[in-house]
């Protein structure tokens, strides 16, 4: 009785440990991994299948700390496009809760330029209509966030 016990204790052990493994997600390309850095203002962002780390080159007022996490739940994984929901407040950018979609694509390498550019857009689920579009590069390092 003891072994059958025993037996059935490790079985179901283990088929939890499986389960675990499989709710793990990890992003299909290793670029949405890199450090990305805005274009136009320099903001780097550095992302992971549940959330989104985000330093501001330039804090708006002395007041701002130019940096934040926010907590994210990976909708959409596919070979060059993420789709991201996050709550994108912190005391940084706003003082209530906002859930946006956050939409990660990697564009076509032109061949002439040495970088690699991805496409991210804040659409409001609520809606649909696009907050924000802003041009991302990869500088080819990858990230680790400062901030766990």
């Amino acid at each position: 009785m003891k072994k059958i016990i025993l037996i059935l204790g490790v079985f179901f052990f283990m088929s939890n440990v499986v389960c675990a493994d499989e709710e793990k997600q990890d992003f299909k390309h290793p670029y949405f991994y890199q450090r990305l850095t805005d274009v136009y203002d320099g903001t780097i962002y550095i992302l992971k299948p549940d959330s989104k780390f985000f330093e501001i080159s330039a804090p708006l007022t002395a007041n701002e700390i130019g940096y934040g996490k926010v907590k994210c739940q990976l909708l959409e994984n596919k070979e060059k496009f993420i789709k991201l929901r996050c709550n994108d407040c912190t005391d940084v950018t706003c003082k209530n809760y906002e859930e946006h979609i956050n939409t990660f694509e990697i564009l076509p390498y032109d061949g002439i330029s040495d970088k690699h550019y991805i496409r991210h857009r804040v659409i409001d689920e609520n809606n649909g209509s696009m907050l924000r579009e802003n041009l991302l590069w990869l500088d080819g390092l990858i990230a680790i966030p400062p901030y766990q």
